[in-house]
């Protein structure tokens, strides 16, 4: 008999990529990405630069393992191009789509906790000193910029949230992902048209640095890349390129961050197409109740870190004082407790914002179809 050859990389659609383990993994990474982020912006905030002190060993750890929020928010875009790329390919693929009932779910899950983080950061702009408030609190315009996702368009982020600048470019992600998918599976003029008129925002708006649509649209696309590649290697292989791109970046090898960027996001990518899919990872229950607020932490975090400088001032707190470590370690302590009394009180109605959604939405169309009906008799 012939011997049958070993084949290192399957192409073809994998439905059932989430149905085994894989998703506790995904809900480890969520809510590690969401606290290296908040550790990391916190740190930035209250410590100096790492370059003007004399560090001892555990200080230059503390330093590098603070040092990770822009790798975290590249993960980030490939696990929503995952889970949500995921959902749009495997509906349009079976014909299901629906385009109303998308875009309820999607807006559900972004403005449930978007909306009260926003209504925290505008209060605590009144307490005066916040260094990024500098020309004073946010006005009318940037704040509804904010609520409509304009920041990487035409408005900057709140001034004591800055990380919302990547929520302008996940909700763009989601508008552009289904006529994008339908092209590539459709392949017709009109499908094709349409595609392109999604991307024209991305390439008006398109400057080579990583906190741009455009190129972010490259990492969240290949969170896809598992639900149609397989890489038959064990993943503690596949993640070693992971790992390098990491170090990578901290040593800035490359003239420009976007490029650690694009170098970061296949390298994680190639992580999930491996056997990682089947590996099983404990604390599940963790996982689950820690992801349930990450979201929330995610918005959250950057009012409270610099709230706290205007009582230690901006990268103040001295590395030799175990009172700095103190107060930094109280901080994160709350960033946690607010992420998770947001994720109680917001994050965990999105399913019952999105059923209220769609009944008023059907109900609205019902309305005016019953009135098309009467001017046409």
């Amino acid at each position: 008999m012939a011997r049958q050859q070993r084949t290192w990389i399957e192409w073809g659609y994998r439905d059932r990529l989430l149905d085994g383990p894989m998703s506790v993994s995904l809900d480890h990474f969520r809510w590690i990405a969401a606290l290296v982020v908040a550790t990391s912006h916190l740190r930035e905030q209250t410590f100096p630069d790492a370059g003007t002190q004399v560090l001892n060993g555990a200080q230059k750890l503390f330093y590098f393992a603070t040092l990770f929020a822009d790798e975290a928010v590249v993960v980030f875009f490939v696990l929503s191009g995952l889970l949500v790329g995921g959902t749009v390919l495997r509906d349009v693929g079976a014909g299901r789509f629906v385009a109303r009932k998308y875009l309820i779910a999607r807006a559900a899950r972004l403005y449930v906790a978007l909306a009260p983080a926003m209504v925290l950061a505008v209060v605590m702009q009144a307490v005066p000193g916040g260094y990024d408030c500098r020309h004073g609190p946010d006005g009318i315009g940037r704040i509804l910029g904010n609520a409509l996702f304009l920041q990487n368009f035409t408005v900057h982020p709140l001034c004591n949230d800055h990380p919302l600048w990547s929520l302008s470019s996940e909700a763009y992600y989601y508008l552009v992902a289904p006529p994008l998918i339908m092209a590539c599976v459709r392949r017709t003029w009109r499908s094709l048209a349409v595609a392109g008129a999604a991307l024209l925002p991305a390439a008006v708006f398109l400057r080579f640095e990583y906190l741009t649509a455009a190129l972010g649209l490259i990492l969240w696309l290949t969170g896809l890349l598992p639900w149609l590649v397989r890489v038959r290697l064990p993943w503690v292989v596949a993640g070693l390129p992971f790992v390098a791109s990491l170090v990578v970046g901290r040593l800035h090898l490359f003239p420009h961050r976007f490029e650690e960027e694009l170098l970061l996001a296949p390298a994680f990518a190639l992580l999930l197409c491996s056997d990682f899919a089947e590996a099983r990872v404990g604390g599940a229950r963790l996982a689950k109740g820690l992801a349930a607020f990450s979201y929330s932490l995610y918005l959250t975090h950057m009012p409270i870190a610099q709230a706290v400088t205007l009582a230690t001032g901006y990268r103040d707190l001295p590395v030799n004082s175990a009172r700095s470590y103190a107060i930094y370690g109280a901080t994160v302590a709350g960033m946690l407790a607010v992420g998770w009394l947001f994720g109680v009180l917001f994050e965990a109605r999105t399913p019952w914002l999105r059923r209220w959604l769609e009944r008023w939405s059907e109900g609205l169309l019902r309305r005016n179809y019953a009135g098309a009906m009467e001017v046409v008799r």
